[in-house]
């Protein structure tokens, strides 16, 4: 943390809980040696006097307030014999005091480091009388007299000062404010330093190729996350978005509609497929790698082995029904057609990143692509795959090979046919009924899969209007030895990846009416990129907050996202290294 007198106040209060926590920490693993120099190291009255000392009258830099006068001018005025009266009254502002009590804590035998301090006698310090006759300062004065008093009270906080009584009755002191609830200022405040992080992991593989040190390389991958969370968060088509974006005079340079055209017709559909995967595989890495991070660590990060769904989804379509990559379904609110995209994600109780978000040119590849997700997953992510979930629409011969391609564990929700509907039939109520290598398909014997039938809790939602008070599944696991109901049960966290596919489609995803596959890729990516940039913040926000949980939306993270500052995101290459926050983090 930078000085705090540097940054606005206003900036200054959006941080205190960041400075709280650092003095806390300060504060408990300081020596003898910490500042002060003399005195009890946490009493507010030296570790403030210090702070003004040092800003004042250091090494003659001043930073600039936000009152209307000068610092230096102020200094420059004062004559020797009215400095210590002057830092007198800051210090009175400080600690809220009236200029009797001041004098009372002046005259307190305990302290004598305070008044010697200030430039006065210990054993004969000023009386309230002598204070109200220098103290005749202009209004001008009387603000820089204000803030500085405040200023030296972030001071205190930074280095886990003890407040006098009538300070933590106002909230002030380490304890007060950590144990209070998060101001909407410290919340923004934290949430962008968190986007900034994971946009600084990201970017490199978001560069569309670009070489980033080259002279002519100006539109940074923060300028296109900030655009595309401008058109999410307004619902906005691109040309719209891009003339209200450049109203706002935000600090991302705004990519004008032909470089966004001309960007995105230079790739393929693979190509911004590898985008994804290679931004997320660098975003969890954070996952892995920062664990035990002192400032941030994370309490459960990714566990293996990890546990993933993958479904379709449909992007409705108001244009030509026999565009390419588009698959003719039943017209519904004007559509006569659908882009289908196949959504590959984790569904861990702690996060729900996607790994995987592409346009199926057919539905038929529908199998295929759960093969080339699940390579990505061993190959790129590095991860160790638990269970695979998989709804009915994924029974398929197909699919059940890609799954046994990658040696994952699998429950497919099967339909309700052939020796299916005899399991079912079969099925005791209240009881789970299993098959070994049951009929699938023109699968041989020795090839077919294991099948249980699970009964469906009477407690879920609408288990009084099925058909079937079972639920059948397919799966490769010893069925003998496994604990079925346990397995029905888990395969309802299969719905994580249909509450991603709805935060992406529903809050992340810009407005689109390109027939284009490769744009229509593309924008799914950027809301996948926005959407996964969110559980990251999601994973760390209470943290950073030194609170156990907090209320976010993604507006507000659009918001944060659409205001980042590419000059402040950390360029951290290809691997974010937690020891390098430690020379990023800024209060400004």
């Amino acid at each position: 943390m930078p000085h705090p007198a540097m940054p606005p106040l206003e900036s200054l209060r959006a941080y205190r809980r960041n400075l709280a926590w650092l003095g806390d920490d300060y504060y408990r693993t300081s020596t003898d040696d910490a500042l002060p120099d003399e005195g009890y190291t946490g009493s507010f009255n030296l570790c403030a006097l210090h702070f003004l000392t040092e800003t004042c009258f250091g090494d003659g830099r001043y930073p600039a307030l936000d009152a209307d006068m000068s610092l230096p001018q102020v200094i420059e005025s004062l004559d020797e014999a009215e400095v210590r009266y002057w830092k007198a009254a800051v210090m009175k502002e400080a600690r809220d005091d009236s200029i009797r009590s001041f004098a009372r804590e002046l005259n307190n035998s305990s302290n004598y480091y305070f008044p010697k301090g200030l430039g006065f006698d210990p054993d004969d310090p000023p009386h309230h009388s002598t204070f109200s006759r220098h103290w005749d300062y202009s209004p001008e004065e009387e603000a820089v007299i204000e803030e500085m008093g405040i200023r030296a009270r972030y001071g205190a906080l930074w280095v886990g000062a003890e407040f006098p009584e009538q300070l933590r009755e106002q909230g002030w002191g380490t304890d007060e404010i950590l144990s209070s609830e998060p101001s909407l200022d410290e919340k923004m405040v934290a949430m962008r330093h968190l986007v900034e992080e994971a946009i600084g992991v990201m970017s490199p593989h978001l560069s569309f190729g670009r070489e980033t040190d080259s002279p002519a390389f100006k539109l940074t991958s923060s300028s296109f996350v900030s655009l595309f969370a401008h058109l999410a968060l307004e619902k906005s088509y691109l040309k719209t978005g891009v003339r209200t974006l450049n109203w706002l005079d935000l600090p991302a340079p705004v990519p004008s509609p032909s470089t966004v055209r001309q960007y995105i017709s230079e790739l393929t559909v693979d190509q911004v497929d590898e985008m994804l995967t290679a931004s997320t595989a660098a975003l969890l890495l954070q996952e892995h790698e920062t664990e035990n991070y002192h400032v941030d660590p994370i309490d459960a990060g990714l566990e293996s082995p990890i546990h993933l769904a993958y479904d379709t989804t449909k992007i409705e379509w108001y244009g030509d029904s026999t565009t390419a990559w588009t698959s003719n379904v039943l017209p519904r609110h004007n559509t006569a057609s659908a882009w289908v995209f196949g959504v590959l994600s984790i569904v861990s109780e702690n996060t729900s990143y996607v790994l995987g978000a592409l346009p199926l040119k057919e539905q038929s590849e529908i199998g295929a692509y759960l093969s080339r997700f699940l390579r990505k997953v061993r190959g790129a992510y590095n991860i160790d795959i638990g269970r695979v979930y998989l709804d009915s629409e994924l029974y398929t011969q197909e699919a059940l090979h890609a799954l046994r391609e990658s040696d994952a564990d699998f429950l497919i929700k099967a339909k309700d046919t052939g020796a299916v509907s005899d399991l079912l039939d079969d099925a005791t109520a209240g009881e789970p009924e299993s098959r070994e290598r049951l009929s699938f398909g023109d699968l041989s014997l020795n090839r077919r899969p294991s099948g249980f039938a699970w009964p469906i809790p009477e407690e879920e939602t609408g288990s009084e209007g099925r058909d079937r008070d079972h639920e059948p599944f397919l799966t490769d696991i010893d069925i003998d030895a496994a604990d079925l109901d346990r397995l029905g049960r888990k395969f309802r966290d299969r719905w994580g990846v249909e509450t991603s596919i709805r935060e992406i489609k529903n809050r992340y995803q810009a407005r689109c009416n390109s027939s284009d596959a490769t744009t229509r890729a593309f924008y799914f990516m950027m809301a996948t990129v926005l959407y996964n940039v969110s559980q990251y913040v999601d994973n760390r926000l209470a943290q950073r907050l030194y609170v156990d949980n907090v209320e976010w939306s993604g507006e507000e993270l659009l918001h944060v996202a659409r205001e980042i500052d590419p000059d402040a995101v950390p360029d951290w290459g290809d691997e974010y290294d937690p020891s390098d926050a430690d020379d990023w983090i800024k209060l400004t």
